[in-house]
């Protein structure tokens, strides 16, 4: 066992230089998947904590976004989609500088059920939480069945200031 100690005092100092987010070839099975997964979101999680550090919005959207792996999207007072998170690509086809500016409209097609529609519509008025299934349309006209969560947002004042949507194939 002796004639390793020189080999694992070297070693130790290589590493002792090295970054701290070298992971010990064991554990990467276990952790390197999450760490990776956090990497991908972590753009738009800096994007949401900037956008929703002035909301009286208890939901927690990290939950949704990674756990959930939730698409979640933002829209102004007048349903302008203001921001959206990178897997929306996945879910629909769009990147997400494609649908800003847009209403959340651009994902219906001739199939989308118009009570469906009606029903977001009157929960959006009302200012309360609806939960939806719906036909929706990928950039590539392909219909797929959407599940949407979505919430009125609130600043800390009482003024409603977006909505916010978390949506997944259903």
């Amino acid at each position: 066992m002796n004639e390793f100690f020189g080999y694992d005092s070297m070693v130790a100092k290589y590493y002792e230089k090295t970054s701290n987010h070298i992971l010990p070839l064991i554990s990467w099975e276990f952790y390197g998947e999450h760490h990776t997964v956090l990497e991908s979101f972590r753009e738009d999680l800096n994007i949401l904590k900037k956008i929703t550090e002035n909301w009286n919005f208890t939901r927690d959207y990290y939950q949704e976004l990674i756990q959930k792996k939730s698409v979640i999207v933002i829209t102004n007072p007048n349903l302008k989609i203001v921001y959206a998170s990178q897997n929306i690509q996945k879910l629909s086809g769009y990147l997400p500088n494609e649908i800003i500016g847009n209403s959340p409209k651009i994902f219906q097609g001739e199939d989308t059920c118009t009570k469906t529609s009606s029903k977001i519509r009157s929960a959006i008025n009302n200012e309360i939480s609806f939960e939806v299934s719906i036909l929706n349309y990928k950039k590539n006209k392909t219909p797929y069945v959407c599940l949407i969560k979505g919430f009125p947002v609130h600043d800390k004042h009482g003024k409603l200031v977006n909505y916010i949507a978390f949506e997944k194939a259903a």
